[in-house]
């Protein structure tokens, strides 16, 4: 069930990005509706409860902040960044408890993160460089700590190809923003990576 109230939002949404994309209050609705199913569903079958799952839960509604702010007319990158910085810290957290640190799990995942924000710089601005270099910190952990887990095979793919996803979403998010690198379909890759990436990490919890 879950899955299907998922995609149908999820594809609801990328619809009327093509079609009515200057509706705000539809894109803002549609954009948030996915998430909102998963933190539905999350409640109902009391997932929040458990010992990382409460902190997922919590990185969900700080996703669904970031997701609104994002599709709001105006400046408000920044209080998106600031909500997905702390969805992502929240999503670490979950994925650490009762885990090992593994620290060399984190070597790839800090390397990329480091080439990359490099490779962007020039493009940030000298007001973005904390914050977005803040983010990337984030997002890197997150990454590192979803492959960290003592979990079944199951649930440790579910969460590591979500971290991957949602690090490729933002990845094509800051090309956007800060690069001039045409990438067709960006948005549309953008969109589907991201709700690939929560629906999966949501599932990686879930099975507890």
């Amino acid at each position: 069930m879950i899955l299907i109230l998922f995609c149908t939002a999820s594809v609801v949404h990328l619809l009327v990005l093509y079609f009515v994309p200057d509706n705000v209050t539809l894109k803002i609705g549609s954009k948030i509706a996915p998430i909102l199913v998963l933190i539905f569903f999350s409640f109902l079958e009391g997932n929040w409860k458990g010992r990382g799952g409460k902190f997922i839960f919590a990185g969900l509604i700080f996703s669904l902040f970031g997701d609104s702010f994002l599709g709001v007319p105006g400046n408000y990158f920044v209080f998106g960044l600031g909500s997905f910085l702390i969805a992502q810290i929240l999503y670490s957290i979950g994925f650490s408890v009762g885990n090992p640190v593994h620290i060399v799990r984190a070597i790839p995942y800090f390397v990329f993160g480091i080439s990359f924000y490099l490779w962007i710089f020039s493009g940030i601005g000298t007001s973005l460089y904390v914050p977005v270099g803040l983010y990337m910190i984030a997002i890197c952990a997150m990454g590192w700590r979803s492959v960290s887990r003592e979990c079944s095979k199951s649930e440790l793919w579910k969460s590591l190809a979500g971290s991957l996803l949602f690090i490729l979403s933002d990845s094509l998010i800051a090309t956007r923003k800060f690069t001039t690198i045409p990438i067709p379909w960006i948005g549309v890759w953008i969109m589907l990576t991201y709700y690939a990436a929560q629906f999966l990490i949501y599932e990686s919890v879930e099975e507890n």
